[in-house]
């Protein structure tokens, strides 16, 4: 189903809110609690990974929630429209500092983060989900990807870059650095709630469709809100789905191509204003400046993608993005990083890394979602993505406790005008050898993943038989 401009549009805007959260945290909340709130390394990352940790939960809890919602207003956008002004507010108050006692100071930034990611799980498991539902046409769900994308960077945009600039401008205007970064999430979250309603506001009159499976010869997915109100019974039927969900081969490369991927996203991103600061000794003015040539990177690629999907399903392109960008990164490291040019080209390489995942890897997980419902008779959307995300949240918690144990034995001290050599040299680690790594690796998970674009055909092709009322047989995807 091909779908009108103004639907993907929206949808576009809809993807902007997430990415400014997203980098915005990634690239400075632990540079924030280290430098700003004067936190431990080590336990700054272990608050940070928490915060993932419970992304991870609530993401899988939001899923099933939203695929089981009965509001007459759809099963996404309830979630969309009534969590914006809560992620903005949690926004603001995790990069406020605060004079507590160490214990408290801790405690505070552990309860902030986690609202925080339980306030984005809110919008973007629906957001993401909702994008399977819109179109099932392998093609069309490319572009409606590539208008998510460039929404995404400019999100990115947003999100990595508007910080530092307006911690700046605040600063010149008498603000003190900490008062100076709770301004600039202010302007963050006012981006978030604008981006929110506003793509709702260009898909108010797209109803939300299912196609239930009742529809394709199976047994009517039953919906817990209604029949069950004991809780415990409802985690156990999100568990005992995310369980049939996790077997599905298909599905099972794909998480562990999101965990490679997101660990290396993690690693780098976190990693990179320490290395900016300490080992090039940039001002956050050039930092501001560095950081835009990433979305710039994104409006070169975007269009690259689009162009070769005629030639290579999303699966080559996964594969060829990630082991670019991968061996570009592990070169650098033995090269060096050293000029305001090479990290501009550095991000570049990264920005192919980031195009590919954030364009593909929800398509693909689209796929798979087609995929469940041939084979299990059930829409599960919503738990599926959220399944990505928890994967993606692990990933994440681990990448963010590992630089900060590295930060910490490196001997890094967040006080200090100078770090260390060993310190230095554990920075640019976890800049380049360390996400390089991940993203190769993340190439081979895509090269086991086994729908192409042929196979999509086949799966549509035998839904189709299916709402028919045909007989079909479903061996011949046992193995997907």
């Amino acid at each position: 189903m091909k779908l009108r401009l103004k639907h993907k549009t929206g949808y576009g805007v809809l993807s902007i809110a997430d990415q400014c959260l997203y980098f915005m945290f990634g690239t400075f909340f632990l540079f924030f609690l280290t430098v700003v709130a004067g936190i431990n390394p080590v336990i700054a990352g272990i608050i940070a990974s928490f915060g993932a940790i419970w992304d991870a939960v609530s993401a899988l809890w939001v899923g099933h929630l939203s695929d089981n919602c009965t509001s007459e207003k759809g099963k996404r956008k309830p979630f969309i429209f009534y969590s914006a002004i809560p992620a903005t507010i949690i926004t603001v108050l995790i990069f406020t500092k605060v004079d507590f006692t160490p214990a408290l100071k801790i405690l505070y930034y552990l309860i902030v983060t986690l609202l925080f990611w339980t306030a984005f799980s809110m919008f973007f498991i629906p957001v993401l989900a909702w994008g399977a539902e819109l179109t099932g046409d392998y093609d069309e769900r490319t572009v409606l990807r590539g208008f998510a994308y460039a929404g995404n960077t400019l999100g990115m945009a947003v999100g990595s870059v508007l910080p530092a600039i307006f911690v700046d401008y605040f600063r010149q205007k008498g603000n003190s650095v900490a008062v100076s970064w709770q301004l600039s999430a202010c302007v963050v979250g006012a981006a978030v709630v604008g981006a929110l309603w506003g793509g709702l506001f260009l898909l108010k009159d797209k109803k939300e469709k299912t196609e239930s499976a009742k529809n394709i010869g199976e047994t009517k997915y039953e919906n817990y809100i209604k029949s069950d109100k004991n809780i415990f019974s409802k985690i156990k039927k999100m568990l005992c789905s995310a369980g049939e969900i996790i077997k599905i081969p298909s599905l099972t490369f794909l998480l562990a191509g999101s965990i490679l991927y997101l660990g290396a996203n993690t690693v780098f991103l976190a990693d990179r204003m320490y290395y900016y600061t300490f080992n090039m000794g940039l001002t956050p003015k050039e930092i501001s400046r560095l950081m835009l040539l990433e979305p710039f990177a994104g409006i070169i690629f975007l269009p690259l993608i689009l162009l070769s999907s005629k030639v290579l399903d999303r699966r080559m392109q996964f594969i060829s993005g990630m082991l670019i960008c991968g061996i570009s990164m592990i070169f650098l490291r033995f090269t060096g990083v050293n000029t305001f040019g090479e990290a501009g080209f550095m991000l570049i390489v990264f920005g192919l890394g980031a195009v590919c995942y954030w364009q593909l890897m929800p398509a693909m997980v689209y796929d798979v979602c087609r995929l469940d419902i041939l084979k299990n008779g059930k829409e599960r959307q919503g738990s599926i993505v959220s399944l990505q995300v928890f994967s993606e949240s692990a990933s994440e918690a681990l990448g963010l406790i590992i630089l900060g144990v590295i930060l910490n034995f490196s001997g890094f001290d967040g006080e200090a005008g100078a770090q260390s050599a060993k310190a230095l040299r554990r920075i640019s680690d976890g800049f380049t050898l360390i996400p390089g790594i991940l993203m190769i690796l993340s190439a081979y998970s895509g090269y086991k993943y086994p729908i192409t674009k042929k196979i999509y055909v086949e799966i549509e092709r035998e839904l189709a038989n299916k709402r028919q009322g045909k007989l079909i047989d479903t061996e011949k995807f046992k193995h997907l």
